[in-house]
C-alpha cells in the first residue's frame, strides 16, 4: 500500500499516482498543445509584431528581465516545463525526443509522447511534479486562451489586396471567429464574412473549447444554419449534461477532508463551480438528433399532435 504522491490518496497497485491523478494528467496533456497553439499564432514575434490584447504588463516599478508579454512568458514556461518532464522520461527509458521545427508542432509530440507513458510515470518518484506541473500549465494557458486570445483560428484570409503576375495576391493573414458572433473580421485588411464559411476550420480548432451551455449555445447557433434558437439548444445541452450523455466538465481541487468512514484525514477532488461541456461534444451529439425546433415549429408539432388526438378521439367515438 502507497499513497498517491499527487492527491494522497491510497493506492494498492504498486503505482504511485493513482486512477485519478493519471486521468488528470492525461487530460492536460490533452489540452494542452491545444491551448499552446492556438496561443502561439498570436505570440509576438510569431504573427507580425502585434501583441496578443491585453497581454502587456504595466509598469509597476518593479524590475524585470525576459518579454514584459504575459502570454509569451506563459508559453516560454509552458514549452520548458514540458520539455524538461520528457527530457527526464526519455533519460530514464532511453528514449528518443521528437524533433520538429515548428514550437507548437514540438509540443503536441513531446506531450503525445507523455501520454503514452503516464503508466510508465505513475512508478517513478517524480510522478507527483509530473501531474502538478502539467495541470498548472493546462490552468495557466486555458485562462488565457479564454482571457486574451482573439477567438477561434478560422484560416487565413482570402482577401484579394492586390493584383500580380503569378495571380492575384491574397491577404493571407490569420482571421479569428469570436465565440457567438456571426461574422468575421480580418484584423488585417478589416474585409467582413459570415464565419459559417470557415466552420470546418473552426469545427476543428474549437472542439477542445469548454464552457457553460448558454455560451455554447450562443457559439453554434451563430455558427450553424440548422440551429436558430439559443433558448432551446441550451435547454438541450442541460439535459445532455444530466443524462451524462456528454461529459461534464467542473474545476477541481484537492482538499484534506475527514472520512466519516474511515475515521481518518484523507486527500479528496471536489468538484466547484457551475457545470461546463466541451463544444466538441454538443456537436457529435447534435450531428447525430434532429436539429433543435423553434418555438415556431414547436407550436405546430404540438397543434399537429393535438388535432391528430382529437382526431383519433372522434374516430373511436363514432
Amino acid at each position: 500500500m502507497t499513497d498517491c504522491l499527487h492527491c494522497g490518496a491510497t493506492t494498492s497497485n504498486g503505482l504511485v499516482l493513482c486512477d485519478l491523478s493519471q486521468m488528470k494528467a492525461a487530460k492536460a496533456l490533452e489540452f494542452v498543445p491545444v491551448y499552446f497553439r492556438n496561443l502561439s499564432r498570436w505570440r509576438p514575434g510569431r504573427a507580425g509584431a502585434r501583441p496578443v490584447p491585453g497581454s502587456r504588463v504595466l509598469y509597476d516599478g518593479e524590475t524585470r528581465t525576459g518579454s514584459p508579454d504575459r502570454v509569451h512568458r506563459a508559453l516560454e514556461q509552458a514549452s520548458n516545463d514540458v520539455t524538461r518532464l520528457a527530457e527526464r522520461l526519455a533519460e530514464e527509458r532511453g528514449l528518443t525526443l521528437p524533433d520538429h521545427d515548428s514550437e507548437a508542432d514540438q509540443i503536441a509530440a513531446i506531450c503525445r509522447l507523455l501520454a503514452e507513458h503516464v503508466t510508465t510515470i505513475a512508478s517513478s518518484q517524480w510522478a507527483g511534479v509530473f501531474v502538478r506541473k502539467l495541470e498548472q500549465q493546462e490552468q495557466i494557458l486555458r485562462q488565457f486562451t479564454e482571457d486574451v486570445a482573439p477567438g477561434w483560428y478560422a484560416g487565413s484570409c482570402s482577401q484579394k489586396i492586390a493584383d500580380a503576375p503569378d495571380g492575384p495576391l491574397l491577404c493571407g493573414s490569420g482571421v479569428y471567429v469570436v465565440p457567438g458572433l456571426t461574422w468575421v473580421t480580418c484584423r488585417s485588411c478589416g474585409v467582413t464574412t459570415y464565419a459559417r464559411e470557415h466552420l470546418d476550420t473552426v469545427r476543428d480548432e474549437a472542439r477542445a473549447w469548454v464552457a457553460q451551455p448558454m455560451a455554447l449555445a450562443k457559439a453554434i447557433v451563430a455558427l450553424l444554419d440548422t440551429e436558430q434558437s439559443v433558448p432551446r439548444l441550451h435547454k438541450r445541452i442541460s439535459k445532455w449534461g444530466e443524462r451524462e450523455q456528454i461529459a461534464v466538465i467542473r474545476v477541481t481541487r484537492t482538499e484534506h477532508v475527514y472520512d466519516l468512514d474511515l475515521r481518518t484525514m484523507v486527500y479528496r477532488e471536489i468538484e466547484y463551480g457551475p457545470k461546463r461541456f466541451r463544444l466538441g461534444d454538443v456537436l457529435d451529439m447534435l450531428e447525430q438528433s434532429s436539429p433543435t425546433r423553434t418555438d415556431i415549429e414547436l407550436i405546430k408539432a404540438e397543434a399537429d399532435a393535438e388535432a391528430a388526438a382529437n382526431a383519433a378521439a372522434e374516430t373511436e367515438a363514432g
